[in-house]
């Protein structure tokens, strides 16, 4: 059985398929995501707080490392890694996950994430021969999403359910009222970065940095993050309401499925409204 399960993984996509594939592949890591939640979120709504919490941070991470960037407002979201990096993500996952601070991650209900301990040179035939799906040397978030929960996914099965699928406007506008955030709290980051800078030296300068740090909560450039969260928040409620049922169907029909494709778009628009927010948000005054 085991062959032939490899085998039905790595299944040929057609080139209409591979087509397809490829354009969910060049998108941004997050998008990636949400893409196989969408498809799989019967299978594996249980795991999507450990692929929103730990493995997209992980492979932004990674990238990060792989362009030599630190700093998260300098870094703009990638949507694949060569296998160099892809292995370099799979040891930082395992190494996360043996943490002791990281236990809850490493407990049952996450079995289905967490990657199979194996030797660099193991990962690498991998990554080569059963990761790597459209053969360009690279490894994408979706390629390491199917791989990953090959026991409920695989590549041309996420080609069918997904192909019929179209974004609905008020997802596709609460996506970009959330990156509309990202932008802003980029230029929040930038400036905060190039003041620290200042304020690290002495004089006058330092001075007039320090103090404009201290006021940086109440400038102009937080009052514009504050408004496009407020933005974003009313754009996902919109979104929740219309197509968040969140009910997770107990039969596993491909019609439920396609009822339901929104779901994990809902569910990652809510997350990351909720993380945006918990870090970026007014913090109320009592």
């Amino acid at each position: 059985g085991q062959k032939k399960k490899k085998m039905a993984f790595v299944e040929k996509l057609d080139e209409d398929g591979m087509k397809f594939f490829n354009s969910v592949s060049q998108k941004p890591f997050g998008e990636q995501c949400v893409a196989f939640l969408n498809a799989y979120w019967n299978e594996v709504h249980s795991q999507a707080e450990f692929i929103f919490t730990v493995a997209y941070e992980m492979m932004k991470k990674a990238d990060m490392h792989a362009k030599g960037i630190s700093l998260l407002h300098l870094y703009t979201e990638g949507n694949d890694v060569d296998f160099d990096i892809g292995l370099y993500f799979f040891e930082q996952l395992c190494k996360f996950l043996d943490a002791s601070e990281n236990a809850q991650w490493a407990a049952d209900e996450y079995k289905l994430s967490q990657p199979e301990m194996m030797t660099a040179l193991k990962r690498k035939q991998e990554l080569r021969e059963k990761v790597d799906v459209n053969f360009d040397g690279r490894v994408s978030m979706l390629e390491f999403l199917l791989y990953q929960y090959q026991s409920v996914a695989n590549p041309s099965d996420f080609v069918a359910r997904s192909r019929t699928t179209e974004e609905h406007p008020e997802i596709l506008k609460a996506r970009q009222a959330l990156a509309d955030v990202s932008n802003r709290i980029k230029a929040y980051e930038a400036e905060k970065s190039r003041l620290e800078g200042i304020a690290a030296g002495t004089g006058v300068k330092a001075l007039g940095a320090k103090n404009e740090l201290a006021q940086l909560d109440s400038s102009p450039l937080a009052d514009e993050l504050n408004k496009a969260l407020i933005t974003a928040e009313a754009a996902v409620r919109i979104a929740t309401k219309k197509y968040g049922g969140g009910k997770v169907p107990t039969d596993d029909t491909r019609k439920s499925v396609a009822a339901n494709f929104s779901t994990g778009s809902v569910w990652w628009l809510n997350r990351d409204l909720e993380e945006k927010k918990l870090r970026y948000g007014k913090k109320s005054k009592n």
